[in-house]
């Protein structure tokens, strides 16, 4: 069995992973990432399960912004513990799912906040910053920039294969599949096994368990 977690294929994440591997940034001191979309009443009506939480499960947070999630943890490690906030603020009489999340998440001596709505009026690229000892630095989509301690700035576009779908699902869910099949035939790990996502999974049930109960959650 595999997730699609495809963002971790994505070659700006794949170069800020190396990079902090290096040890050059020195540790992770926190994060923030913001996910801010647009989805309207029919996305949910005329889909036959969205925005239920039987069939769905939740909203923003299980469906668009996991992904964000999940780097959160691959740049950031196990997390401890987290305190979050649900919403539904276009779409009351819709929806029984959140269109807003806020959260708060403690990896254990770094920190990251998380804001993540579909009430926004479009689709605006994904952000995330990561904060280190000796830079910053700044990834949306295809693009990261760099702001080292010493003042050098990098700015670095990689380039990414058409979109399959909508522009919104990002550039590497074919070569995610892809990777799939190749372990299966290889008879080899695949890197997006259940275990490689369990601890993005105990943290999106912590967020939500911590929202419904209206206090912070240990992880």
């Amino acid at each position: 069995m595999g997730i699609c977690f495809q963002n971790r294929y994505n070659r700006s994440v794949r170069y800020l992973e190396e990079l902090l591997a290096s040890g050059k940034p020195g540790k992770v001191l926190g994060a923030r990432a913001f996910v801010t979309w647009r989805r309207d009443a029919p996305y949910y009506t005329e889909s036959g399960w969205r925005g239920s939480l039987q069939t769905e499960g939740g909203g923003v947070l299980i469906n668009q912004s996991i992904h964000t999630l999940d780097l959160l943890v691959r740049f950031l490690g196990r997390p401890r513990a987290a305190e979050a906030t649900l919403a539904n603020h276009h779409l009351k009489g819709v929806i029984e799912v959140e269109d807003t999340l806020e959260a708060w998440v403690d990896f254990g001596g770094a920190c990251a906040v998380l804001f993540a709505t579909t009430a926004h009026c479009s689709d605006s690229p994904v952000l995330l910053e990561l904060t280190c000892e000796n830079a910053v630095f700044r990834m949306e989509e295809t693009e990261v920039c760099c702001v080292w301690k010493d003042g050098r700035k990098e700015q670095i576009s990689f380039s990414a294969p058409a979109a399959q779908g909508k522009a919104y699902w990002g550039s590497s869910h074919e070569t995610c599949i892809r990777d799939f099949y190749r372990a299966w035939e290889e008879k080899r790990p695949y890197q997006n096994d259940i275990e490689s996502v369990r601890n993005t999974v105990d943290l999106m049930l912590g967020i939500y368990e911590s929202a419904r109960e209206a206090h912070p959650v240990t992880l």
